[in-house]
C-alpha cells in the first residue's frame, strides 16, 4: 500500500476509517485501486525472478489505468 500510496501523492485510508482534517488529499480506499493493487502483487509473484537484460518487464499498465485517475500532482 505505501508503494501505492507514493504513486499517488496520497495516503490512503481505509473506509471505516476517518480521514483527519490535516490530510485534504487523503482518499478512502476505492475498489479499483483495491484491485490495481492485487494485480500488481499477482505481476510481482508471477515475475518474481531477478531480471536480466534479455527479460525487462514493466509496471502492468492495468495498474496505471486502474489507479491514474487517483494520482495527486501538487501545485
Amino acid at each position: 500500500q505505501k508503494r501505492t500510496e507514493t504513486y499517488l501523492n496520497r495516503k490512503l485510508y481505509a473506509p471505516d476509517e476517518t480521514i483527519p482534517d490535516s490530510d485534504p488529499d487523503g482518499l478512502h480506499l476505492p475498489d479499483d485501486i483495491r484491485l490495481g493493487m492485487l494485480m500488481l502483487i499477482s505481476h510481482f509473484y508471477e515475475n518474481r525472478s531477478s531480471v536480466t537484460e534479455v527479460e525487462k518487464l514493466d509496471m502492468p499498465q492495468s495498474f496505471g489505468w486502474l489507479v491514474g485517475p487517483y494520482r495527486y500532482f501538487p501545485q
